[in-house]
This record gives structure tokens, C-alpha cells and sequence, in this order.
């Protein structure tokens, strides 16, 4: 996609930003009413009181200076009651804010749980959408400030059009054409504020884009897991230089959007503050006062402050327009992610899922990835009786993974059928059917929690101890077990605590296997996804055992690259390019001498003790 392109779909129409903000106010005041009552209250008040303060009073005080029948004491009690006034203004403003902000951090944890919650539930299908992930990673990023700000920013947009209306009144009662000149700056600046602002967005989205680069290529230099690969080759050479190349990419695109919005900013304090403010007015009043005497001193001073806190008034209104804008740019990732639909996960489905062991029908299934030209799968067909052994194999990218992916209902097909027991996966309650299934699968991850809570991949109860210890003796991790200082108490990885304790490959893929055994034991069907592939074949031969033993009547699909592990699969089903091409036993497959056979046979030498 162009620049341009990617420039025009960021843009956010004026009734989606105004959308956007509403969107953001209703979202905090849900989650906190009382601070956001507050902040308006208080930062209202504080305008009102300075627009008084800075026009009425100075007005009231030059004339009772100018009127020698107003005793000294009066003109004191006056400035004091001012002062006073001031100081009330400043105190419910300034305070506020602060405590507003702290109060935040209450606001900002409860959106952070409703995030991850979202996110947790979010459908697998869209991190693989380009759209989706920035979307993510912005809001993730930006939605604790955003919030604050759009509730800030719009209660400074309140109380500036309050003082406004307070001062303007004040204006109109002595000469409304001096209420021009603010007005035309204030339109000015309106203008030249929203295009700096719209250019400074297009940046900072750009600068978001190209920092994720710089942050992985630098990232990987102080990730443990890289160390031992960048100290024994020359991998640094090509991070580094997509390191450097996104730093000169975010200098040039600074550079070329700073020259805009330096010339914008320098036609907006030309126009606005040097002409407008500080020329045409002083000589207006001046000509009012001193060739027309149509004003007095008094009003000369109280004009003059008050054009001067309009212009400031107006020009705290494009500030806080900006604002309104950048929020309601930022706000328009966060509702996108936020409203997103889940389709998958959340689905309670319309028919029961039966206890008892069924048939697993694929039926002339397709599927294809959004904004993919090709399908990755293309009219597969297959059937998997209870107790059934089913070998999936074939070379990388043809299909594997994403085939079981749909088994578990982690995608949904673009064409054809799943069906379990006759019923259509996609009308069984998601979690519940996900429930009947046992998998292990070739990525897998090591969470800094403790060993049972990796097992058990979720809270853990002293009464699942027994469940936690059985699941690691079948996974082969006993030896490994009596070596650990808190057994499965003990904290995984040195993320969070100096004691955690990491593992190897094998031993972290062994914990994977062990979660697999700790699931429910009456699943319907158990998907093993390279299981063993970290492993030595002596473990594996293990494991391999113990899993297809504890599967008992459930049925097995498992995938691998080790052909010696398939040969007493009930069936074998050779995928290429997302379709299948063999099907069978390992006798037929090699008595059919194609690509099966191939691939056996230029393996076989890795395992001549188990083919002899």
C-alpha cells in the first residue's frame, strides 16, 4: 500500500472525530462518574472567575482610582476581594487538575482490564491482520492517555467558551467591532493549528510504524534467547542496518513534515499575534479614546484585557481543538478495537455438544487468509472415527497448521463444513467444544507464572497437586522436577524474580506436553502439533507412548516431520500447496511410491533401526 494511500485512510472525517470523543467522555464516565463531574465543575469555574477577574475588576478598579469620592479603604477591600476571588480560582483549577491525574491511575487499571480482557477474547483471525495488529498496538499504547486527555481537553473546551461568553458580554456592552479582531485571529488560527495538527498525526502514526522496526532490530540485542545466535554469527550486520535504515527514514519524513509546519506556524504568529493583537487593537482604542472620546480611560484598560483574554481564550480553543482532534484520531483505533465483534470466541452456539465419542467429518473445507490472493486450503476432505490414529504430513507451507487451526476452531472455514456427531462445529458452544480437545502445539510459550500454573494453564488449586505431578511424570519431566528448589511452585523464567528458573528447549517443550495430559481425560480428540520436535528420540519414543496411550478412545491427529513416527498412524494424509495429495497407510503410501515414499526414504537413514 502507497504512503498516500495509507495517509488517506488514517484521515478521520469532523462527525467520526466529534463521534470519537463522545465515544471517549461516555467510556470515562462509565468507569468513574464522580472525577469526571469533578473536573469539569472545577475547571468552569476557574474560567469564569479569571475572565471577571481580568476584565470587570480592572475596569471597576481604574474607575474608582479615577473617582477621588471613593475613600482608599474601599479601593483595598476591593483588590483584596479580587485577590481573593483569583485565588478561589486557582484553587479549584490547579489542585484539581493534580488530583484528577491521580485519580486516574484507578481510571486507567480499570481500562487496562477491560483492554486485556477484550484482548484475550479477541479472535485468533485478526493477528494476522495488519489493520488489527496497529490497531492493537496503538490503543494498547495510547488508550490510559487518551482517555485522560479527551476528558481534560473537553473541559477546557467548556470552561474557554464559558469565559468567552462572560467576557464577550462584557465587549458588546461598551463596542462589539473590537470583538473582530480576536475572531479573525482566532479563524486564522483555527485553520493553520488543524493542518499542523493533521501533519504532526501523519508523523507520529509514521514515526509509530517505523519505531516498531527500529525497537525489534534493537530489542534482540539484550533478549536472552538471541545472545547465543548474535555471538556466533553475523546476524548483527542486517539488524543493525534495519536498525539505522528506520532511524534515517524517521529523520527524513521529520524533517520533510517539520519545514510544513514551521512555515504554517510562522503565517499563524505573523497574522495573529504581531497584526491583529498587538497592532489593530491598540491603535482602535486609541482612535476610540482619543480622537472619537467615545470611551473612558477605564474602558480603554477593560477593552484592551478583554480582547486580549478573547484572543487568549480563542487561541486556548485551537490548543484545545488540536487536542480534541488528536483524541479523537487516537480514539478512532482504540473504538475500532474496542467495538471489533468477536465472532469466534464469544459464540455460545445453538446446539449441546455431546459427552460421547463422535465422528469428526471434514468436508470439502477451504480457507483463505484476509488479503490473500491464493487459498492456503483448497477442498480437503477427510474423516476421523473415535480412537482413530490420523498422521498429518507434508513440507513446510502446505497447509498443516492451518488445517488444525480450523479442526479447533480457531479460524472458521471460507467454504465447506466441519461437523462433530453430524453437527456443524460452528453451532456447538466455542469454549466447550475447545474443552473436548487436547493439544500440543509446535509453538508453544513459557509463561513467567509458576510451573503448575504452566501446567494447569490457568489459577492453581492445592487440590489439582496430584493432576500438576501425574501430568509431568507423563511428559517425562520427573528428573527435572526433583531438581527444582520449590518443585511446581517454583516461578518460571527471570522475567519477574532473580530465583526463576529457566528451562531448556526440550524440558520447556516437555511442560507443553504435560498441559496437554493435565486437560480434562475424557477429550473427544487430541491434536499434536510437532510435540517432540525439540527432543531426543529416546524421549520422544516416550512421550510418543504415554501420549497415544493416556488418548485411550479419543482420537489422535498429530503432525510431524519424523516419518518414523507415522508409520503405525491408522492413516496418513500427505498435504501440498494446501491440498491433499496421498492418502492412506504407511504400506500403501510406499507401495504408491510417490511423494510419501520420497520423503521416507530420503529420511530413512536417520532411522535404520526402526525400519530394519
Amino acid at each position: 500500500m502507497s504512503k498516500s494511500k495509507m495517509e488517506q485512510e488514517e484521515r478521520v472525517s469532523i462527525k467520526r472525530l466529534f463521534s470519537n470523543v463522545r465515544y471517549s467522555i461516555a467510556y470515562a464516565w462509565k468507569v468513574d462518574k464522580k472525577v469526571v463531574l469533578t473536573i469539569y465543575i472545577a475547571i468552569i469555574s476557574g474560567y469564569i472567575i479569571y475572565a471577571l477577574y481580568s476584565t470587570l475588576f480592572l475596569k471597576c478598579f481604574i474607575e474608582m482610582l479615577s473617582n477621588h469620592n471613593v475613600s482608599l479603604f474601599k479601593t483595598i477591600l476591593f483588590v483584596l476581594g479580587g485577590t481573593g476571588l483569583m485565588i478561589v480560582g486557582q484553587a479549584l483549577e490547579s489542585p484539581t487538575e493534580n488530583w484528577a491525574r491521580a485519580r486516574f491511575v484507578r481510571v486507567t487499571g480499570i481500562i487496562q482490564r477491560e483492554f486485556i480482557k477484550k484482548a484475550s477474547n479477541i479472535d485468533l483471525l485478526c493477528y494476522d491482520q495488519k489493520k488489527y495488529f496497529e490497531d492493537f498496538v496503538i490503543a494498547a499504547s495510547q488508550s490510559d492517555e487518551m482517555i485522560i486527555n479527551t476528558v481534560m481537553c473537553t473541559a477546557e473546551m467548556a470552561g474557554i467558551i464559558t469565559g468567552i461568553v462572560t467576557v464577550g458580554t462584557l465587549i458588546l456592552t461598551i463596542n462589539p467591532i473590537i470583538a473582530i479582531f480576536p475572531i479573525v485571529g482566532f479563524l486564522i488560527n483555527m485553520m493553520t493549528r488543524f493542518r499542523i495538527t493533521e501533519l504532526e498525526y501523519q508523523y507520529d502514526m509514521e514515526y509509530k510504524r517505523l519505531m516498531r522496526k527500529a525497537d525489534y532490530s534493537k530489542r534482540v540485542f539484550y533478549q536472552p534467547e538471541y545472545a547465543k545466535e548474535i555471538k556466533l554469527s553475523s546476524i548483527e550486520t542486517p539488524l543493525r542496518m534495519q536498525f539505522e535504515g528506520a532511524l534515517t527514514e524517521i529523520e527524513v519524513s521529520a524533517k520533510k513534515i517539520g519545514i510544513r509546519i514551521a512555515l504554517l506556524s510562522l503565517v499563524n504568529w505573523i497574522s495573529v499575534f504581531t497584526i491583529l493583537s498587538n497592532g489593530c487593537v491598540p491603535l482602535y482604542l486609541g482612535y476610540l479614546a482619543l480622537i472619537k472620546r467615545t470611551i473612558a480611560l477605564g474602558d480603554v484598560a477593560a477593552m484592551n484585557n478583554a480582547q486580549g483574554a478573547v484572543r487568549n481564550f480563542l487561541d486556548g480553543i485551537n490548543y484545545a481543538l488540536v487536542q480534541f482532534q488528536k483524541v479523537g484520531q487516537f480514539a478512532e483505533r482504540f473504538r475500532r478495537f474496542m467495538d471489533y465483534e468477536i465472532q469466534i470466541e464469544n459464540s455460545q452456539g445453538t446446539k449441546e455438544l455431546t459427552t460421547s465419542k463422535e465422528v469428526l467429518e471434514i468436508k470439502d473445507i477451504s480457507f483463505r487468509y484476509e488479503g490473500a490472493e491464493e487459498e492456503t486450503l483448497k477442498h480437503v476432505s477427510m474423516t476421523v472415527k473415535p480412537g482413530q490414529r490420523i498422521a498429518i504430513v507434508g513440507e513446510n507451507g502446505a497447509g498443516k497448521t492451518t488445517f488444525v487451526k480450523l479442526l479447533m476452531r480457531l479460524y472458521d472455514v471460507t467454504e465447506g463444513q466441519i461437523t462433530y456427531g453430524g453437527t456443524d462445529i460452528r453451532e456447538f458452544n466455542t469454549k466447550e467444544y475447545r474443552d473436548s480437545i487436547g493439544a500440543v502445539f509446535q509453538e508453544f510459550q513459557l509463561y513467567g507464572v509458576t510451573l503448575a500454573e504452566n501446567v494447569m494453564m490457568g489459577e492453581y488449586h492445592k487440590e489439582q497437586e496430584r493432576i500438576v505431578l501425574e501430568a509431568l511424570h507423563l511428559a517425562d519431566f520427573d528428573k527435572k522436577l526433583s531438581r527444582l528448589p520449590n518443585g511446581i511452585q517454583t516461578q518460571m523464567t527471570k522475567e519477574f524474580a532473580e530465583e526463576g528458573t529457566m528451562l531448556s528447549g526440550g524440558e520447556t517443550q516437555k511442560v507443553a506436553i504435560a498441559r496437554m495430559f493435565a486437560k480434562n481425560k475424557d477429550i473427544s480428540l487430541a491434536i499434536l502439533d510437532e510435540p517432540s520436535s525439540a527432543l531426543d528420540p529416546l524421549s520422544e519414543a516416550t512421550l510418543t507412548k504415554n501420549m497415544m496411550d493416556n488418548a485411550k478412545e479419543a482420537a489422535v491427529i498429530f503432525i510431524s516431520h519424523r516419518l518414523s513416527t507415522t508409520k503405525d498412524a491408522d492413516h496418513i494424509y500427505m498435504f501440498e500447496n494446501g491440498t491433499i495429495i496421498e492418502d492412506g497407510t504407511h504400506e500403501e503410501l510406499m507401495k504408491l511410491n510417490g511423494k510419501y515414499a520420497y520423503m521416507f526414504e530420503k529420511q530413512a537413514h536417520y532411522y535404520q533401526d526402526e525400519i530394519a
